[in-house]
């Protein structure tokens, strides 16, 4: 199995702790069983958020949220495919974050950017140059009983997994309370039998 390192100053944690923010995410439910354990020990967030990419964080202000800005997502991405993906590297930024990465990226980078460009928040408030998709599964120093490099070892023997994006999530919260205040769902494309 394949794993990649991100340079050490490269992603760090934005959510800001007793600030109100809003995230727009892709939730994936596929990820739960494999890595709900290791959130819970090593991601404080995990009882507040289940697994996920985050395209946009933070987002608008929860205060200036208004029922017009949830609409206006709705119409902005109504037409934007619900995609599939694989879950297939382990990868670290640095030595402190542990995530999981999706291939292909590319749709999740797409709906990054048509968002950012839309409503004028860059994602992680413009703080890094490049993108980087992925699913967070723990934190260094947030262990309880067992180390970081455990959850990294066991994962990378039971990727890929797959799974698909059907839906956007919009979350608010203050860095340790987090709750889902709006989801829209992409096109699902139509099949047609031969």
């Amino acid at each position: 199995m394949q794993t990649c390192q991100v340079a050490e100053g490269g992603h760090q944690l934005l959510v800001k702790r007793d600030i109100a923010q809003s995230a727009v995410l892709v939730p994936v439910p596929e990820a739960q069983d494999l890595v709900g354990h290791w959130r819970a020990v090593h991601d404080p967030r995990a009882r507040a958020i289940p697994p996920h990419i985050t395209l946009v964080l933070p987002w608008l202000p929860p205060d200036k949220i208004r029922r017009q800005n949830l609409e206006e997502l709705d119409r902005l991405v109504s037409g934007e495919p619900a995609f599939a993906y694989t879950l297939d590297r382990v990868c670290w930024f640095g030595d402190r974050v542990l995530w999981l990465a999706p291939t292909p990226d590319e749709p999740f980078k797409r709906l990054t950017s048509l968002l950012a460009s839309h409503f004028g928040t860059p994602p992680w408030a413009g703080e890094f140059n490049e993108v980087v998709p992925h699913l967070t599964v723990g934190l260094a120093g947030h262990g309880i009983g067992s180390a970081l490099h455990d959850a990294a070892d066991d994962l990378s023997a039971k990727l890929p997994l797959t799974c698909r994006a059907r839906e956007l999530d919009v979350i608010c919260g203050d860095g340790s309370t987090w709750g889902l205040i709006h989801r829209t769902v992409l096109h699902e494309q139509e099949t047609s039998e031969a």
